[in-house]
């Protein structure tokens, strides 16, 4: 008899019944179904847990044909143990057998070991087969009490090779997702599962076969998820029906490079700013530096590029950063002191809020990217981070913006730094006429203003009105007076 279950062993004991037993098991799960005489009609369970905590439990029937003399046996006697993945044979004939998930059940069998876990049935007279699997290696006869061990490591399917490209690792969400495999007490996943689980496309499959793998991070499976949306699921978007491209998503996306390359722009880096702010400050000429972060290209972005919406969720620190609601005129006069603005700070971030929002912005707007002097978002930073902003404003005469110009204030005197003036918090962008009213009656050389999405706006107002050096100093400010960063 062969089992599609995986290897059985067929022992035929004489009794006054004539029954029969019947002995299978698969990858360290152990099946045992006991003939008894059925009902017509009645449905029999089959179980699929097999050995429990590596013991085999046996009925009252089974420990009287184990214990008859062998001179009373018609046939060879065998028994099968198994454990976590484990097995012995001892004086048994195996039969090659083909099988995963279960073993058959004939018709007037019953396993009298466990229930299975699924609670799969098989009818009378039907065969119950969870699926096709690799074929068990060919058994034969053992003399006596010798034992031969194999571990479910060796009896489980090979690893699959290790991807070394993203192509090798499809998303799990890409297409129809399989159903996980279920991992049996006292066994193996079945080898039929990881198969099909394969063949669907989901990434999970690709893994190793571990007995007890921990159990895969969020942020990782996002992240693998992410990455493969990102990168060889857009290629495909171009791919014709019936083709298949050899390259892969990073080998596409160098060819693209070198074909975008020529259209690098380079930004101002830190010293070349600070020359260009001590040469404005030595002329006495007007010079703005603004620098543009995900709140002002939200800002921006509100009702043109994104819904009203979206912004709102994607943005819920607007208000804190001087915008409560962006409306029409906010966007015209940001978008106004960008376009007149000397010197602009973009994001080197490619994210989504940053530079994915910068140039559909600026289309939106009407303004000619190109045509921008440009520098780094985080200018301010590099200037401090470079030893280059106290010697920028050492000499000058300086005023202090924002909601930590006096604890900033302090900080500077103390480095012989010449404050002249300080202005407190700014109330959002609505409290910039009064900001500027106030600005107006100070004497200064240069404004460091530390006041929110509204910065940008005061930075090229006192450089065009009041014809003075802005610099939209942001969380700078905050870093220096908490001790964060030093002067």
């Amino acid at each position: 008899m062969h089992a599609k279950g995986g290897n059985a062993v067929r022992v035929a004991k004489r009794s006054d019944l004539g029954r029969k037993k019947t002995l299978g098991g698969h990858a360290g799960s152990l099946y045992v179904s006991v003939g008894v005489q059925p009902k017509a009609s009645s449905n029999h369970e089959w179980g699929n847990q097999g050995a429990k905590q590596g013991n085999v439990e046996l009925t009252g029937i089974e420990r009287k044909l184990l214990a008859e003399p062998k001179g009373k046996a018609s046939g060879r006697t065998g028994a099968r143990r198994a454990s976590a993945g484990t097995r012995t044979r001892t004086g048994a004939k195996t039969s090659e057998g083909r099988g995963t998930a279960g073993t058959r059940v004939k018709a007037g069998e019953r396993t009298g070991v466990s229930r299975g876990r699924k609670g799969a049935r098989a009818k009378t007279g039907k065969r119950a087969v969870a699926g096709r699997g690799h074929a068990a290696p060919r058994g034969g006869r053992a003399p006596g009490a010798r034992a031969k061990q194999r571990t479910a490591v060796q009896r489980a399917p090979g690893a699959a090779p290790q991807a070394s490209t993203p192509q090798a690792l499809p998303a799990s969400g890409a297409g129809t997702a399989p159903p996980k495999a279920t991992h049996r007490r006292g066994g193996v996943a079945p080898a039929g599962r990881e198969s099909a689980a394969a063949h669907a496309g989901s990434a999970r499959a690709l893994a190793p076969a571990q007995p007890a793998a921990a159990p895969e991070s969020g942020y990782a499976e996002g992240f693998r998820d992410g990455v493969f949306a990102g990168g060889e699921a857009l290629v495909a978007q171009h791919i014709p029906p019936d083709h298949i491209l050899p390259a892969v998503a990073a080998d596409l996306i160098e060819a693209g490079f070198r074909q975008y390359a020529p259209t690098l722009t380079r930004l101002a880096s830190p010293h070349e700013m600070a020359g260009h702010i001590q040469g404005a400050l030595d002329a006495q000429r007007p010079l703005s530096v603004v620098r543009l972060g995900d709140g002002e290209l939200l800002t921006l972005a509100a009702d043109t590029v994104l819904p009203g919406e979206q912004v709102q969720e994607l943005a819920p620190f607007l208000p804190y950063a001087g915008v409560p609601r962006s409306t029409p005129d906010i966007r015209a006069e940001l978008a106004e002191a960008i376009r007149g603005a000397d010197w602009i700070g973009v994001p080197i971030s490619r994210a989504p809020t940053f530079q994915g929002l910068l140039f559909p912005v600026l289309r939106h707007f009407g303004i000619d990217w190109s045509r921008l002097n440009l520098t780094s978002s985080t200018i301010n930073y590099s200037l401090h981070h470079s030893g280059l902003l106290l010697p920028v404003v050492q000499g000058r005469r300086v005023l202090l913006i924002g909601s930590q110009a006096v604890e900033l204030g302090a900080l500077l005197i103390g480095r012989g730094v010449h404050v002249t003036g300080i202005i407190g918090t700014v109330e959002g962008v609505a409290d910039i006429p009064r900001v500027m009213q106030q600005t107006a009656e100070h004497s200064f050389d240069i404004a460091l203003v530390a006041a929110g999405i509204p910065a940008v706006i005061l930075c090229r107002r006192i450089a065009g009105e009041l014809g003075r050096v802005a610099i939209d100093f942001g969380h700078l400010a905050d870093k220096l007076v908490t001790g964060e960063l030093h002067l």
